[in-house]
């Protein structure tokens, strides 16, 4: 009997000792539930936070090759998520940038640190189109189970350079415009004299017979004296002197005026003329002229890249409170250095030319409150994108608008 007490008592102690075990394994068990959960709400924040970011965010492994990327990075360069997943990080980058990055990459890890935000450099994207577009980066990274990540937060910073440039476009056609209106005044009466001399002795030459040469002489003078007549009108249209009459206008009206203007000539040069204007715009304040000038001088140029046919898309539509006029071209495409400068005065790629045109188109859009922009890739055509506003109200009797609103007296 004794010896059976003994054993209840060991018994019982072990059973005690086994509930202890199990309660503290329930205890030990909820808490790992509890930090499970914590963990899966600490994921799905970060997560959340991830998605939610306004910047393209993505993360890359030591290979180079990208472990996550958010929806606004997957957006801004055009890929399917899963697309961009176990890619290298180069894909996202302009071909000849990308032998360069690897360099960098692989320094990055090594010596892995914060970079910030805007730091001066020059950066560019590459979407999956092929299409470039300028970017703004910055690097942290953090240390995973996995090994070293980088995690780099891109924006896009396409609207921000455009404004810039056209905020500097604008400050040099104002200088140039001023420089521009007092030698075109300096000019203009001279050769108007010259020319009026030239014109009585050719008359004079027919009535009265002058040697054969001397006639070539005088003719060559004139052409050249009208070149630069034409070239002064030209400046003077550029530092635009005179007032503008703005009316209702609709933009489909001029659109259609000019093309009817250069269709002969396209169809000549095998050139396609296509449009797609969208019905019921609303009208805006404009100088129909000035406004035909621009679409004529966009489409000309747009034949002249074109040598041996093509084709040249006019579009119109409505964006927001602006209306968009789009002229593309499937012509060669514009280098990059010559974009930098194309609506500079004077300056031309042409053997002939004055290097004016696109200057007065610039100058004509800027004065209906609008922008002209320019769309180009060598080897992709060109498309140049016209915005002007909206006028809620009548200008039914006429505005006259010139220079109080040149935006050098602004």
């Amino acid at each position: 009997m004794r010896g059976q007490g003994r054993a209840g008592t060991r018994l019982s102690q072990e059973l005690t000792t086994l509930r202890q075990r199990i309660a503290e394994l329930e205890a030990l068990n909820a808490g790992r539930e509890r930090a499970e959960k914590e963990l899966r709400r600490s994921e799905a924040t970060a997560r959340a936070l991830l998605e939610s970011a306004a910047e393209g965010i993505v993360i890359v492994g030591s290979d180079g090759r990208i472990v996550l990327a958010n929806a606004r990075a997957a957006e801004m360069f055009g890929y399917p998520r899963e697309e961009l997943t176990g890619q290298t990080i180069e894909v996202l980058l302009p071909e000849r940038l990308r032998t360069g990055h690897a360099t960098h990459r692989a320094g990055y890890f090594g010596e892995p640190r914060v970079r910030p935000m805007g730091l001066g450099l020059d950066l560019a994207g590459r979407r999956k189109d092929g299409t470039e577009f300028p970017v703004e980066i910055s690097l942290s990274f953090v240390e995973s189970e996995d090994g070293l990540l980088a995690m780099a937060f891109i924006t896009d910073v396409t609207e921000r350079v455009q404004l810039e440039r056209i905020a500097r476009q604008s400050e040099k056609m104002a200088a140039v415009g001023s420089l521009a209106a007092g030698i075109a005044h300096e000019i203009n009466n001279p050769i108007g004299v010259i020319t009026s001399r030239v014109e009585l002795i050719l008359m004079e030459a027919r009535e009265k017979g002058l040697p054969p040469g001397v006639t070539r002489d005088l003719q060559v003078i004139e052409k050249h004296a009208g070149r630069v007549a034409k070239i002064t009108q030209g400046l003077l249209s550029f530092s635009r002197q005179a007032p503008w009459k703005l009316t209702d206008t609709d933009v489909n009206q001029v659109v259609e005026e000019a093309l009817l203007l250069v269709e002969k000539q396209f169809t000549k040069e095998r050139i396609a003329l296509e449009k797609n204007l969208a019905a019921g715009l609303p009208k805006i304040a404009g100088s129909p002229n000035h406004l035909e000038q621009v679409l004529v001088n966009l489409l000309t140029n747009a034949r002249e890249a074109m040598v041996g046919g093509g084709t040249v898309l006019v579009e119109s539509r409505r964006a927001h409170e602006m209306i968009e006029i789009r002229v593309t071209d499937t012509g060669p495409g514009i280098p990059p250095e010559v974009m930098a400068r194309i609506f500079d005065p004077f300056f031309t790629t042409k053997d002939e030319g004055t290097g004016l045109g696109l200057s007065i188109s610039y100058g004509i859009v800027r004065e209906h409150g609008g922008t002209i922009t320019i769309e180009s890739r060598p080897g992709g055509g060109s498309t140049f994108v016209i915005h002007l506003p909206i006028r809620e109200t009548s200008t039914e009797e006429g505005t006259l608008h010139g220079e109080r609103a040149d935006p050098r007296h602004r």
